[in-house]
């Protein structure tokens, strides 16, 4: 009957709205930490051994340096509630801008093609003495 579709439909509503003001309410804030970085490194990449890892302020973006494979370190990005890994080379990387608080990576690849990673100042030191082993580093402001 029409009061049954009626009831079906404003439930579906109501169950839809909630829904909404859940996921406003409630944003995913998952974060990288180490431990979740270097795991994922190591699902990604068996024959990796994470040696550090640098996570960025915003829990999104972390770097790792890598004890193996040689001549590759890690980044690690956080998508939704999963975390993407890849090992990179000096090839993989166009260039390196660092200013006080932020590095970004300009990479040769159109998919991804820049990350900025901003960090305290001892996390972005070790980022950068981590970099410097695969880019020439430009002292320039980039994109400000």
């Amino acid at each position: 009957s029409i009061m049954d579709l009626g009831l079906t439909l404003g439930s579906l509503v109501a169950i839809i709205v909630l829904a909404l003001l859940t996921a406003k309410l409630f944003p995913n804030t998952g974060r990288l930490d180490a431990d979740r970085v270097a795991r994922n490194i190591v699902r990604y990449a068996p024959e990796a051994q994470v040696a550090d890892v640098m996570v960025d302020a915003t829990g999104k973006v972390a770097l790792a340096a890598l004890d193996a494979p040689a001549d590759c370190f890690g980044l690690a990005r956080l998508l939704g509630d999963r975390v993407v890994c890849r090992l990179l080379t000096s090839a993989d990387i166009r260039k390196v801008y660092k200013d006080h608080a932020r590095i970004t990576l300009v990479l040769n690849d159109f998919t991804q093609p820049e990350i900025t990673l901003t960090m305290p100042a001892a996390t972005l030191a070790q980022a950068t003495k981590l970099l410097d082993g695969f880019a020439n580093r430009e002292e320039a402001t980039h994109a400000a």
